[in-house]
């Protein structure tokens, strides 16, 4: 097979596991996401989001997309993006319960945050800190003091 058919197929797979997946959190009676930001090699700022949602009598939890953030890493900048992409998929932010995300000012900031900008679409969405960031935090204190000791 040629290069070509291999990609489309590849690309084919791809759009119906998506697809797939985003039946599933549309049929969901809510769900929530969790996002981290991070930097490829190319220092590109990437934005990652999973999803967990409920499938019958269980909790599921998929990875949702990774999207280049093309301008900054603000609040607004990740807004838009999720917004987008939420509005491609049809998915819709009455239904998130939580948004769970690590502890940066862009996403935790109590008046411009990605979490506030959030309850202005949904009021009852629940934000929490990422407890492997915080482990990840209080890890370098340990290391730190304990080089000092």
């Amino acid at each position: 097979m040629s290069n070509d058919t291999i990609k489309s197929r590849i690309v084919d797979m791809s759009n119906n596991i998506k697809h797939q997946i985003i039946t599933k959190i549309q049929a969901s009676p809510m769900f929530a996401i969790q996002l981290d930001e991070s930097t490829d090699v190319a220092n590109l700022s990437q934005l990652m989001v999973f999803a967990r949602y409920m499938n019958g009598p269980t909790i599921e939890e998929e990875f949702l997309f990774c999207k280049p953030l093309e301008t900054t890493t603000k609040a607004e900048d990740v807004m838009a993006l999720a917004s987008t992409f939420f509005g491609d998929m049809n998915l819709t932010w009455k239904n998130i319960v939580e948004v769970c995300s690590d502890g940066a000012p862009a996403m935790l900031g109590s008046r411009s945050g990605f979490i506030s900008l959030v309850k202005h679409k949904n009021p009852n969405v629940l934000g929490t800190h990422c407890f492997i960031h915080r482990q990840a935090l209080a890890s370098k204190q340990c290391i730190v003091l304990y080089v000092l000791i």
